[in-house]
């Protein structure tokens, strides 16, 4: 929808203000546009009438999420799924919006309920995988990835996070190095960075595991990524850091 078009939309709903669907449609369009701040004075003046749409709740649920208002937005999607309990799309953004809470185990159930509704989201298997990583669930959390890679193939940040799940796995708590699992995890970082050539985090990540294993290759992988970061005031940090890494592999490779 073009901005001619929307204004069309804005003109109807002062025109009619009471026409509910119209009021809607302006909601639907303007979270489309992402035009957070209008579509949550419009969501708002909506969730004031005595019976909201469904489509009312969960909109509102992605504008609060926007907003950063975690409570509010959990809230619009369980109202939502309060009328249409098995609705996957509903079902996976609250799932979404609890694994930002933080509340894992909860936003776990809700994202296997959204995959038993619809078996080929990558979004979802993603979405799953990056829950069961951060309870420390690789070998789940690798699964999951999998999946979302099987159903799409060109899905850098499933193969990136598929590789640090991985790489956690070879990273044994006594200091010893599963080489399989660390083979697994360079083979997953390298097929995110063919996809998306320059994948700063994946060319970061792949140059620790190649330090963890006193690989000359991790040197080549510490250039590429300085390479990379020319420009990036954001990875500043990280930057100093890969070039400390990268004098103490050369260090302990003479």
């Amino acid at each position: 929808m073009n901005s001619a078009e929307l204004e069309r939309l804005r003109q109807a709903v002062h025109a009619a203000p009471q026409d509910l669907e119209a009021r809607v449609t302006l909601l639907q369009a303007l979270v489309a546009a992402a035009s957070w701040q209008e579509a949550e004075e419009v969501g708002t003046a909506l969730l004031q009438h005595a019976t909201p749409p469904a489509a009312v709740h969960t909109l509102m649920g992605l504008v609060y999420g926007k907003r950063q208002r975690w409570d509010d937005a959990v809230q619009q999607c369980q109202r939502a799924l309060d009328i249409h309990p098995d609705e996957a799309l509903w079902l996976f953004n609250l799932g979404t919006l609890l694994a930002h809470k933080g509340d894992l185990a909860t936003a776990q159930t809700h994202l296997e309920k959204a995959i038993a509704q619809r078996q080929q989201w990558a979004e979802a298997h993603y979405n799953l995988g990056t829950v069961l990583l951060r309870q420390e669930r690789y070998r789940e959390a690798i699964d999951a990835f999998q999946r979302a890679t099987d159903v799409r193939a060109q899905y850098p940040e499933a193969h990136f996070s598929r590789g640090n799940a991985h790489a956690l796995r070879g990273l044994e708590a006594n200091g010893t190095l599963d080489y399989y699992e660390l083979d697994c995890a360079i083979n997953a970082y390298k097929t995110a960075i063919q996809q998306r050539p320059g994948y700063t985090a994946a060319l970061y990540n792949l140059g620790l595991i190649y330090g963890r294993m006193r690989s000359s290759e991790g040197i080549r992988v510490w250039d590429q990524y300085l390479e990379s970061v020319q420009g990036k005031p954001e990875e500043e940090t990280w930057r100093l850091r890969a070039q400390e890494y990268k004098h103490d592999l050369q260090d302990r490779l003479r």
